[in-house]
């Protein structure tokens, strides 16, 4: 058939828009290869196509996908080149696309591709190109010599730009376009980080007995009540039970109890129907309904309202909830794991806190030790975060901690626990990058010191004070942040500061925030 100069040019945007389709068909590289290819193919006479990226730094080519007649697959192939070719290959007078009709007329073509395709003996090579950056090449390949011409250049060409946005695209999602080397690093971050287990530092020292406790319930469905200070780590610890449970593949839904406005509980925890209030424009699913088939993790459940208890009682009880202005029933399949740092025993005393529900929720109860009370694994936690850090700022190598300087980090009494420790680490990071790193920033100069021991000698014992006075919120402050480093930290329960001032641990707790006691 002949075509005048309007039908081919129709023809030709008519083969580009369908091609395009098939290129953007799908989110995985390898199904839009095969649409691509399928259609194509009745076009041009190509044997299959692959792509692949060239890695300056590494000096090698990295094949990444690969279609033919018989399958398309993603790959992770990676040949080494030598200079010579790295050296032509950066040359900027690299065609962006050619015919390459006999691969042994191109030294690097020759060389790599039939690594991978032994049976190529010719292709179109195109360029992919994301702004400046080279991404690498996509390979139209035959497996019969001189079978190209100047005709199939001009259908291809116009596919370069989705070639390239599709290829970065892929990339992106499987870190490709990152430092390999600082991928390698955090590879070898989980070889070198001892004493852990399902991500969990100190899983067989200062955290053995915890790990045992989550061992024998997490398989089980029942719920999980754990105890501890702020900071100590209780969300890994409820990770740690989901990642060992049967629900491991299924949601894992974390809840900040305290951090939802009072008047937002119902709706954010158990979603809402169209039409409930002014705004709810549609059907909404809760961090319940989010969760179904996993766990939901209640963190800080001591800041929960009373009538919000109750609700929370019946999805525990018959494991269904409602949705706010709705009347149907919802039934979920969940597990619930709560934490909190409050002394919920003593809540329901005063009636802060629901009878039944503690006692639904305390069925496994898991106390979670406090940095202060497993010392000896602030050594593992150091070179954690140090290795954390290490790949958060792309450092080249980890910054030495000298052991005096750690010391300091084992005399000091953590009342922010591991939070705390992790931000500790972070600012010495951010002050020495290249380390040693120093944490004399975490001593008080002596006269500092010998100021704050002085205006304890006044609060603690007011027959101490000078004739000049201070304000009463500063003697409060005060008289409050030395009760919690008496009691190391701890607010609530026997022993802590509350119960050593015999104040109610709310009204400290509402002292504390009016006065900015973190």
């Amino acid at each position: 058939m002949i075509f005048n100069g309007s039908q081919l040019e129709e023809s030709m945007e008519k083969f580009y828009y369908k091609a395009t389709q098939c290129l953007c068909s799908s989110l995985q590289l390898e199904e839009s290869l095969q649409s691509y290819f399928d259609y194509i193919k009745e076009f041009l006479p190509i044997d299959g196509i692959y792509l692949n990226i060239y890695r300056p730094d590494f000096s090698d080519i990295q094949f990444i996908a690969q279609v033919d007649e018989h399958q398309s697959s993603t790959l992770d192939k990676r040949i080494p080149i030598s200079n010579e070719m790295c050296a032509a290959l950066q040359d900027l007078d690299r065609p962006i696309i050619r015919i390459i009709n006999d691969i042994e007329l191109d030294t690097v073509t020759q060389f790599v591709a039939p690594q991978v395709i032994p049976e190529i003996k010719s292709v179109i090579l195109l360029r992919m190109l994301s702004g400046n950056t080279h991404l690498g090449i996509v390979g139209f390949y035959a497996k019969q010599a001189g079978v190209f011409r100047p005709r199939h250049v001009d259908m291809l060409e116009p596919h370069m730009q989705t070639f390239s946005l599709i290829t970065a695209f892929n990339l992106k999602g499987r870190n490709l376009l990152r430092e390999n080397k600082v991928l390698a690093e955090q590879n070898q971050t989980l070889k070198r980080t001892l004493n852990i287990s399902n991500g969990v530092v100190g899983a067989h020292s200062g955290l053995k007995l915890v790990m045992r406790q989550v061992e024998s319930i997490a398989k089980l469905n029942t719920t999980v009540l754990m105890l501890g200070e702020t900071g100590c780590g209780k969300e890994v610890i409820a990770n740690a039970i989901h990642e060992l449970s049967l629900r491991a593949n299924k949601p894992f839904i974390t809840v900040n109890c305290g951090a939802i406005p009072e008047s937002l509980i119902d709706s954010e925890l158990f979603g809402y129907e169209k039409g409930a209030f002014t705004g709810a424009e549609s059907r909404k699913a809760g961090y319940f309904e989010q969760a179904n088939g996993g766990t939901i993790f209640l963190d800080e459940i001591g800041e929960l309202p009373l009538s919000v208890q109750v609700r929370l009682l019946r999805v525990l009880q018959n494991s269904t909830i409602t949705r706010v202005g709705g009347h149907d029933c919802v039934q979920l399949d969940i597990r619930v794991i709560a934490a909190t740092h409050r002394n919920l025993k003593a809540m329901v005393s005063t009636g802060e806190f629901r009878e039944d529900l503690w006692y639904r929720l305390a069925i496994f109860p898991i106390e979670i030790p406090s940095l202060r009370q497993r010392r000896a694994d602030i050594p593992l936690l150091v070179q954690h975060f140090i290795e954390m850090l290490s790949a958060k700022f792309n450092q080249d190598q980890l910054p030495r901690v000298a052991p005096e300087q750690l010391s300091i980090l084992n005399q000091y009494h953590w009342p922010g626990n591991v939070r705390e420790l992790s931000n500790v680490l972070e600012r010495a990071m951010i002050q020495h990058p290249k380390g040693p790193l120093n944490f004399d920033f975490m001593m008080p100069s002596e006269e500092a010191d010998q100021k704050e021991k002085t205006r304890e000698t006044i609060i603690v014992d007011p027959s101490h004070a000078t004739d000049k006075l201070v304000p009463l919120e500063t003697m409060i402050r005060k008289y409050i942040e030395h009760a919690l480093r008496v009691t190391g930290g701890k607010l609530y329960g026997p022993g802590g500061a509350a119960q050593l001032l015999d104040i109610n641990p709310n009204t400290m707790r509402s002292k504390m925030k009016k006065l900015g006691i973190c």
